[in-house]
Order: structure tokens, then C-alpha cells, then sequence
């Protein structure tokens, strides 16, 4: 079901590039409430409604004080687990809409491709991270006109929310510089030397090190090793041409500073973390919205739009493809809707538990596809 409506929604930001209409906020803002019921109502979807439901149910005070404030607020209008995930999908939803039209001419485009490249597992599964995640957007604005203290507030709640936005904090002073282009072309090159290479450079140097060190230390250090993925697909494949493109968007159209740095950064993580999958994706997945950004921006600034529409849209159905053609992901993500099944706590955590069955396929692909 959530394959078809991914299918679907690509022909509507196809007739948002080619096709001048008047309503089409109306037509954004229709597939927004479609798209909201249907998750918003949905049963237990994905893998983190495991942890996230006891906790609201329960009032289990397990997260940042800033979600548990959230979701406690919330459980005390109306404790209700389908209630809880309309609320905060349609806080997202309403913040996404403004923030699509603010940056990109071809918002209904920019949802389109925010669907496609991971939205819908961020919507499902990171709750307290999307809501970070949005409040940098609508803190970028502060970057451009040198605001620290809104930028600091917004950020800090972010935080509160999810302990990884502290990332974004220093940003501030890192994101308004027109850096040297040789700069980036270096770093570009050498990182795709690093990824292409598939030479496992840091895992190596820490494996050496962690057994080195005597100690508490050497001790984190291996343990953290054995949980990282040997088999992390690296080479030159389709992951590395999708970053190539969004360099190249990046470094020559890309007219709005602070996004083209974002972008670049983006870039990098990927080409020079991809080794440390826990790490990079920890790290990656809070600058994937630039993806959505760029690539719908993009059709501003180039005019090969049919030439443009065949790469992006390749993209988007690789990415739709390959997320739900995965073993795991086909239990995870069987579709219910809550108003017509019962919510089976009990039922869902053994199907979960017999997702796990494939965590060996699961690692080192997916983690990869979430940013």
C-alpha cells in the first residue's frame, strides 16, 4: 500500500514541474490531510512504535525532558496512542508545508521527493528527531541574518528533543562562509577516493588502538567494533552516484549559501563516515532534508528539466523500491490502520521479533538508506 501511494505521488510533482496551476497549495495541502490520515492512523508501523508506546502509554520518563514534556502534554488531553501520532505528524506536516514553500518554487515537488527519500520512515520512526530537525530549518533563516540568540533557542529545544541536534549549534559560525571552491573540490575528491577505495581506514586504526589501550577505554572501543556491520556495501554504486548528483547541484546551481554548504556537508558525512554506519548515520540523518531541498531546487536553476526529472526520479524510485523491498521491512512495515484493527501490542512485538531474523540483510543496507 505505502509503495502505491509512493508510485502515486511521484506523477503529482511531475505535473508540479511541468504544469503551471494556481491551486496548487490547494493540491499540496489536499495530499498533506491524505497522507496525514493515513499515517496518523496507522497501526503499529516500523520498529520504534516499540519503544515509543509503552513510554506514552506509561508516562516512562525514558527520553530527552523535551519529548517526554511533549508527549506527556499530549497523553494528558486524550491518552491515545493513534491520537498521539495525529498530533504530532500533524504538527510536522503544517511546519513541512510552510517550510516547502518558503524554499522551494516546486513545493508540491519537495514533498514528493521528502516521501520518496526517507520522510516517511523519519515520520514513522524518529519522532523526537524530526521535530530537531525541523526546528534548524526555521532556525536557518537566523544564519543569514546573524541572529544568535533565536538561533541558540531554537536549537536548544531541538536538543531537548533529541541529544544529536547539539551538532547543529556550532553551525552557526560554520554555515555563512563562501568557502574556497578549490577547498570543497579537494575534500569532494578525496572523500570519493576514501568511499570508492572501500578501504576501512578508521575501522582499522581503531582496532589498533582499542587494542592498545588497556582499560575501560580499549574495552568501549572493541565493544563498539563488534556491533558495526562488516559488510557495508562501499564502491561505486547507486549511494554514491545519488551523492555525486547532489554535489554537482550543490557546488554549481545552488545559489543560497547556506543551503550549498549544508549540502557539502552532507556530502561529506557520507563519503567520510560511511565506514562507521552507527556513527554516520546518527550523524547523516540530521542533514538528509537537504536532499529534499536541492534536488527540488534544482529545477529552478537548471533548465533540462526532462533530463532532470528522469535523474530525480530514478532516485526517488530507487530509494522507494529499495526500502520496501527488504526482508525485515516487509514485516515492519505491513500496513493496519488502526480504526479497522485493534492495536496488538503482543501480536506486533513477535512479528518484530521475527523481523530480526534478517538483521543480517538488514544491516549494512539499510542503515546506509536512512540518510
Amino acid at each position: 500500500m505505502l509503495l502505491g501511494i509512493s508510485l502515486i505521488l511521484l506523477g503529482f510533482g511531475i505535473f508540479d514541474i511541468f504544469y503551471e496551476n494556481k491551486n496548487k497549495s490547494k493540491i499540496l495541502i489536499i495530499l498533506m490531510i491524505v497522507i496525514w490520515i493515513l499515517l496518523s492512523t496507522r497501526g503499529f508501523l516500523g520498529t520504534d512504535w516499540y519503544f515509543y508506546y509503552p513510554s506514552f502509554m506509561s508516562n516512562t520518563y525514558i527520553y530527552e525532558k523535551g519529548y517526554m514534556l511533549y508527549s506527556f502534554f499530549i497523553g494528558s488531553i486524550y491518552k491515545n496512542y493513534t491520537f498521539f501520532q495525529s498530533i504530532t505528524l500533524g504538527i510536522d506536516f503544517i511546519c513541512l508545508y510552510f517550510i516547502f514553500k518558503k524554499y522551494c518554487k516546486y513545493y508540491i515537488l519537495a514533498f514528493v521527493i521528502f516521501f520518496s527519500i526517507q520522510g516517511l520512515f523519519m515520520e514513522v520512526e524518529l519522532l523526537r528527531n524530526m521535530k530537531a530537525i525541523i526546528l534548524f530549518i526555521f532556525s536557518l533563516k537566523y544564519i543569514e541574518e546573524r541572529k544568535f540568540i533565536p538561533y541558540i533557542i531554537l536549537n536548544l529545544i531541538g536538543v531537548s528533543f533529541h541529544q544529536s541536534a547539539i551538532l547543529y549549534i556550532p553551525l552557526y559560525y560554520l554555515l555563512n562562509i563562501n568557502y574556497n571552491k578549490k577547498l570543497i573540490i579537494s575534500l569532494f575528491l578525496l572523500g570519493s577516493l576514501i568511499y570508492l577505495s572501500n578501504f576501512d581506514f578508521i575501522l582499522n586504526s581503531l582496532d589498533s588502538f582499542g587494542n592498545y589501550l588497556n582499560g575501560s577505554i580499549g574495552e568501549k572501543i572493541n565493544n563498539y567494533l563488534k556491533v558495526i556491520p562488516k559488510n557495508i556495501p562501499r564502491g561505486l554504486n547507486l549511494f554514491y552516484l545519488e551523492r555525486v548528483i547532489l554535489f554537482i547541484i550543490a557546488y554549481y546551481y545552488e545559489k543560497n549559501k547556506v543551503l550549498k554548504n549544508i549540502g557539502y556537508l552532507s556530502v561529506f558525512i557520507f563519503l567520510y563516515t560511511s565506514e562507521l554506519s552507527i556513527v554516520s548515520l546518527r550523524i547523516g540523518i540530521l542533514f538528509l532534508f537537504i536532499t529534499w531541498f536541492l534536488y527540488a531546487r534544482a529545477f529552478e536553476y537548471i533548465n533540462k528539466k526532462v533530463i532532470l526529472s528522469f535523474l530525480i526520479g530514478t532516485i526517488c524510485i530507487f530509494r522507494i523500491y529499495i526500502n520496501f523491498s527488504y526482508p525485515g521491512n516487509k514485516i515492519n512495515y505491513k500496513y493496519e490502520n488502526s480504526l479497522i484493527y485493534k492495536l496488538n501490542y503482543k501480536k506486533r512485538e513477535k512479528e518484530l521479533i521475527e523481523s530480526k531474523k534478517n538483521m543480517k540483510s538488514y544491516y549494512g543496507k539499510e542503515l546506509l538508506l536512512q540518510y
